[in-house]
């Protein structure tokens, strides 16, 4: 290296040293929560594969024949090492205003019943402990007077019971 070079070199540090000597280090930090729930595996599962569980179900409304239809292509995967019974905790119906429309649940294309007392098996034990996916519908029943405008929610509780 030349002196010319090597000085050249030098005063370029020089001038540079001030300024990255008054660089300030930027900090920021994020916070990030995290759970998880771990199941009792040796208990009783109740799952929706895609996460619809707790979100509103949309029962479609066609044109053509002016009557509320039946909502299907929802699945509940249920495991236990006991047989599987299910009902719900009254029966299921969707209201706007006065307007009310009963609804008929299904697991497997069998009507979930609207109390304990008369609780259906949806997987025996067998089945149970390898793990089950059970077809979930809603059939609307149509008034006896015809359907009535409006915009109709509900909210009913299906319950699933094992021995374990």
């Amino acid at each position: 290296m030349s002196l010319k070079t090597y000085a050249l070199a030098a005063a370029a540090a020089a001038l540079l040293a001030p300024a990255l000597s008054h660089a300030a280090v930027e900090t920021k930090s994020i916070t990030v929560n995290v759970t998880a729930d771990v199941p009792n595996t040796a208990g009783l599962q109740v799952s929706t594969p895609d996460g619809w569980e707790g979100l509103p179900q949309k029962l479609p409304w066609d044109t053509a024949r002016q009557t509320l239809s039946e909502l299907t292509g929802r699945v509940i995967n249920v495991r236990s090492q006991a047989d599987i019974y299910a009902y719900l905790s009254a029966s299921a119906q969707m209201a706007s205003a006065a307007d009310v429309v009963d609804l008929v649940v299904k697991l497997d294309n069998v009507v979930v019943p609207a109390t304990a007392g008369a609780k259906i098996m949806v997987a025996d034990a067998s089945k149970a402990s390898a793990g089950q996916s059970l077809a979930f519908a809603i059939a609307p029943v149509v008034p006896d007077d015809g359907y009535k405008q409006g915009s109709y929610s509900g909210q009913f509780h299906m319950i699933f019971e094992s021995d374990i």
